[in-house]
């Protein structure tokens, strides 16, 4: 009996023991899995913690950008009105503005390591963000890309380090990088692009008469031979119809463009093509040089002649881009349905003039300004016109014409309806306008790896 009793204490210890040592284990394991559940925990802190530190220096430096785009906007807008500089291209004011925005933004964040490093430290103090911080590895750069004419492409900011101090996990970090986007800026209202041409016509154009110059680009379209007129006979037209005719008559032509989705027929004439700021590039199906009743024809081109039927994929491109253009600003003529001359209208104010018409147009004394109507445009004889000439129909220059292209003529009519919104608006019938004025970007900051 007394044997027994001892059995039962030593099986009452033993199960107590292993009672105890399954315990022990339970807790050990549970704090183990508190461990790792914590440093989990921690990981994830960190992360959200650097997450939060680039979203606020995304803020902070989209802040900087929108304003140094306004501030740079105003000032070269400022200029021009001041010098009433319609002389520099659109181009040429938008390399302005993006060389200045970058410079703008440089000042505001910094330009070396340790100055943009501080800058994106001090937005996270700001934003009350603890454990967080931006570490100065002397490799954070700000970076303007240009294209080789040196204008700014791309501003970038590069390896900005952002670390996250746990007692936990200890530091987490990870490298970012920045590409800041430009808003859009436009300067003056129109299109630079249509405005270096001096003509566009949607059927053709027919110069003849005494000594012409054209200086600026031209683009001739074609006709069917059911719209052929019997006065556009005698030019020559055959197989096409439309494109350039130039019928006995001595003719200068300074352009960077010449398009003829016709033929270009020159009829008892001399006709001189020379480059006006660039390379010449005469498009065409084809040139033909046509004997006249009294003189020869013959012409020089300082240029090159790209006949449609033999041009490269790269020639074809450029020839529909400029096809696209035209057909783009044209394709809202059709939409005029009045007689305006600006000349008639007492409240108009603009030094340019603007006439345009849901009928011909025939311009009896010198014009500077625009013109455009879905017909004709006959230029009378001894007639000059500086500007530009929008015709969804045929143009017809009768002789001693000298028509020239300015972009500065057209820009100050656009920006004078734009500014002043008086009376018919020309521009609301010419596609691919652009409106005078700053437009942001869907994101002023991008971050990338």
């Amino acid at each position: 009996m007394k044997k027994f009793q001892w059995v039962r204490i030593y099986l009452l210890l033993l199960i107590v023991t292993l009672f105890t040592l399954t315990a022990f284990t339970g807790i050990k394991e549970s704090y183990i899995i508190y461990r790792k559940t914590a440093f989990q925990k921690a990981i994830a802190r960190s992360d959200e913690g650097i997450a939060n530190a680039s979203d606020v220096i995304i803020d902070r430096i989209g802040a900087v950008a929108k304003s140094a785009g306004r501030e740079q906007y105003d000032r070269i807008m400022e200029l021009v009105r001041a010098e009433d500089d319609n002389e520099m291209s659109e181009r040429e004011l938008e390399s302005l503005f993006r060389t200045g925005y970058a410079g703008s933004i440089k000042t505001g964040i910094g330009e070396d390591s340790s100055s943009i490093c501080a800058s994106f430290n001090s937005y996270i103090t700001d934003a009350g963000l603890d454990n967080v911080s931006v570490y100065d590895n002397d490799l954070t750069a700000i970076d303007t890309v240009t294209d080789e004419n040196g204008s700014v492409i791309s501003l970038l900011i590069r390896n900005v380090t952002i670390c996250y101090d746990s007692p936990v996990s200890g530091r987490r970090s990870d490298n970012i990088s920045y590409r800041i986007q430009f808003p859009d800026a436009v300067f003056h209202s129109g299109s630079d692009e249509l405005f270096s041409y001096c003509m566009a016509s949607q059927k053709g154009i027919y110069i003849t008469g005494k000594t012409s110059s054209v200086i600026g680009d031209i683009f001739a379209g074609k006709h069917t031979s059911e719209e052929c007129r019997e006065a556009e006979s005698v030019y020559g037209e055959t197989g096409t119809f439309g494109g350039l005719n130039i019928l006995s008559t001595q003719l200068g032509v300074r352009s960077d463009i010449v398009v003829s989705t016709g033929d270009i027929n020159i009829n008892g004439s001399f006709v001189m093509f020379t480059p006006n700021t660039g390379d010449m590039k005469c498009y065409a199906q084809r040139l033909n040089e046509i004997k006249g009743f009294y003189r020869d024809s013959s012409y020089t081109m300082d240029g090159t002649l790209y006949p449609t039927y033999k041009m490269s994929e790269e020639t074809l491109t450029d020839y529909y881009n400029a096809i696209n253009l035209i057909e783009i600003s044209l394709s809202g003529l059709d939409g005029i349905s009045v007689y305006y001359d600006s000349d008639n209208d007492g409240g108009y104010e603009c030094r340019y003039r603007k006439l345009l018409s849901n009928s011909d147009i025939e311009i009896r004394d010198d014009f500077a300004g625009i013109v455009a109507t879905p017909k004709n445009v006959i230029i009378d004889s001894d007639v000059n016109v500086e500007g530009l000439i929008l015709c969804g129909d045929r143009i017809y220059a009768m002789g001693n014409n000298n028509i020239v292209a300015n972009a500065a003529v057209a820009r100050t009519v656009l920006d004078y309806e734009s500014d002043s919104g008086y009376g018919i608006m020309i521009g609301d019938y010419i596609g691919g306008m652009k409106a005078a004025g700053l437009t942001d970007p869907d994101h002023y900051v991008v971050p990338y790896r």
